[in-house]
């Protein structure tokens, strides 16, 4: 999906080839693998935490229930893990954003830091979205740097070479 978006919007060979290094560095780096195994995890975790709400007689007594409804065991547990949700996502949010920047980091090893560039600016003036968010709201909220925080690190890394 992101590299039919890509290809609409970027039409330079250059940028195209920018982009698949970006998503290559992704693979490189095992991005991939490391958020499967995280939602793998998470998942595990999750299906254990209902186990325990779902055998818990106890808890469904506390509620009032003399039997243990499965539909009353998913509500109790989705109440429950809420707080523990926004941590998680702010978390894989956080993690998300890095792979980000090392695979943008990646590109502009190979050589294609400038086509990056130019290829993000065209997508963002086709997407129209927000270019300058709140940082924290920004962390919290998006699982994608915004485009002003990825120029400014692909400048950073410029500034570094120096």
């Amino acid at each position: 999906m992101f590299l039919s978006l890509v290809m609409k919007g970027c039409k330079n060979d250059e940028e195209i080839v920018a982009v698949i290094a970006h998503e290559l560095g992704h693979w490189k780096l095992n991005h991939t693998m490391y958020s499967f195994i995280a939602v793998h995890i998470l998942t595990s975790f999750q299906f254990g935490g209902y186990m325990l709400v779902r055998n818990s007689t106890d808890l469904f007594r506390s509620f009032g229930f003399d039997t243990q409804p499965v539909l009353i065991g998913l509500i109790i547990f989705q109440h429950t893990v809420i707080p523990f949700q926004h941590l998680v996502s702010f978390g894989l949010n956080l993690v998300s954003r890095s792979f980000e920047f090392q695979a943008d980091a990646f590109t502009k090893k190979l050589g294609y830091g400038s086509s990056l560039r130019a290829c993000l600016v065209k997508l963002q003036e086709e997407s129209l979205s927000a270019m300058n968010t709140d940082q924290w709201y920004s962390a919290y909220q998006y699982y994608y740097p915004p485009f002003v925080e990825r120029l400014a690190a692909l400048d950073e890394a410029d500034k570094k070479e120096e």
